[in-house]
């Protein structure tokens, strides 16, 4: 019963000061991952889930037992706190564990830098300060100095966290959503963080006195590995997102292809039959009076719209143009061009159609939403100049629409952004593939778009294969 007793004892020791730093330690790691986390999506009834979470947490490290004084038994604690609010966190959010564990990582880090940071700069300025990992460390035992520490402490962790969360977070808070899918290496990031964790509690734990000289440069190389940790894993981050949207652009490229391949058999279709009616037209005139003139001109004029025969000098371009003609005409849009598309040539059928049919298809949907109908023009220009040919593309766009940009190009406007907003940027991967580039600006109810592309000294032969 005494050792029973005993072991009580230490479970709720309160003048033993890591007693009341485990409460301490979560509040710290609870606002860091809040900080990493807060945008991202949540489940329902979020705020009653966050409050009984926070409670839990919180009774957790207050009736976690201290058992031993030691780097094994402090690591294990503090880790069982950390995959405790990791768990919290997947109840509150609905995100994937990877994303959950990215987050939380992210958190932990910062949390160990500010840690870490707060220690150097108290051992550099001889601060009186209380080693909560040590026995016998009472928080009353230091007086008036805890209030000194107290506000390094404070001042500390609020630049720290204020930093990340302004220069470095904001990168997750932008994303709509956090796409993460390598496992390993996150695993290689708590590797990393677990070994800086450990070598920390080896370190308070030494019996053994160590020079102020070499403790500074523990807690500094500590402090920078933490700090390489962190950013490998927004390396990571950006990583699987360009892995992600290109799977998404491939996609729609594919998706372009099967379109371009219809539409080009659609024309050919409608070109054919607009062909015949025309032959039949001129036989009925030849009857007098057995139809009425006007009424066959009015057909003339239909069939001369839809069955016109436009010519680029680009079999892509031209299949293009009359289908998104068509669409202009079912808008009340002008599409004005002037094309020469011959040098396209060296450029698939497939990455043209990509090419034109999204910077078209961007120009019409904003075109369309001006209310007055006379205002609405698209102007298509493709000429070369030199080794290059340069596209210029201008359309009428809703005054007061501002301009959101994102990542160096426009953000689409739509809600469903899954795969929408992926156009801009298959036209720029379709152009640096090329060599070339594109700009664009708006000014007033204009927006401008001009693309450059470098044309091969080579350029005779099309590879139609994708």
């Amino acid at each position: 019963m005494q050792n029973f007793g005993g072991t009580i004892i230490k479970m709720f020791d309160f003048s033993s000061s890591l007693f009341w730093y485990k409460l301490i330690f979560m509040t710290e790691l609870l606002i860091a991952e809040l900080l990493a986390i807060y945008t991202l999506k949540k489940r329902k009834k979020f705020y009653l889930r966050a409050g009984l979470c926070i409670l839990s947490v919180y009774a957790l490290s207050f009736l976690f037992p201290i058992l031993a004084y030691n780097a094994i038994y402090s690591t294990m604690m503090f880790f069982i706190l950390f995959v405790a609010t990791i768990i919290v966190l997947k109840i509150c959010y609905d995100e994937s564990w990877i994303n959950i564990l990215f987050c939380s990582l992210i958190a932990y880090t910062v949390q160990h830098i500010a840690y870490e940071l707060n220690g150097l700069i108290s051992l550099i300025f001889d601060l009186q300060t209380i080693n909560v990992y040590l026995p016998g460390e009472s928080i009353t035992a230091h007086g008036g100095a805890l209030a000194i520490n107290a506000v390094v402490y404070l001042a500390t962790f609020a630049i720290v966290y204020w930093f990340v969360w302004a220069f470095i977070e904001v990168r997750i808070r932008r994303q709509k959503e956090l796409i993460l899918g390598n496992f390993y290496l996150i695993l290689w990031v708590v590797i990393t963080l677990i070994i800086d964790i450990v070598l920390s509690a080896i370190i308070t734990y030494l019996t053994e006195p160590i020079s102020k000289t070499v403790l500074i440069i523990f807690m500094i190389s500590n402090i920078v590995g933490c700090i390489l940790s962190m950013g490998y894993q927004f390396l990571m981050l950006d990583k699987d997102n360009v892995e992600h949207d290109l799977k998404i652009t491939e996609h729609l490229w594919k998706i372009d292809k099967e379109r371009f391949e219809l539409s080009k058999e659609n024309i050919e279709l409608l070109n054919i039959r607009c062909h015949d009616l025309k032959s039949q037209i001129s036989a009925l005139r030849n009857i007098n009076g057995f139809v009425d003139e006007n009424t066959i001109i009015e057909l003339e004029n239909a069939l001369n719209f839809y069955g016109m025969n436009i010519k680029t000098g680009n079999d892509a371009l031209d299949v293009i143009l009359a289908e998104k003609h068509i669409l202009c005409e079912k808008k009340s849009i002008r599409l004005s061009c002037m094309i020469n598309g011959e040098k396209l040539n060296f450029i698939s059928s497939v990455k043209l159609y990509s090419l034109f049919g999204n910077a078209l298809q961007n120009a019409i949907e904003s075109t369309e939403q001006i209310e007055d109908e006379r205002k609405r023009l698209i102007i298509l220009n493709v000429k070369n100049k030199g080794n290059f040919v340069l596209v210029h593309l201008e359309n009428s766009c809703p005054e007061g629409e501002a301009l959101q940009v994102v990542n160096g190009l426009p953000q689409t406007t739509k809600k469903d952004k899954e795969e929408h907003g992926y156009g801009m940027r298959s036209i720029q991967m379709i152009c640096e593939e090329f060599g070339g580039g594109l700009d664009f600006r708006r000014e007033n109810d204009r927006f401008y778009l001009d693309i450059m592309i470098p044309i091969p000294e080579t350029s005779g032969v099309v590879n139609e294969a994708e």
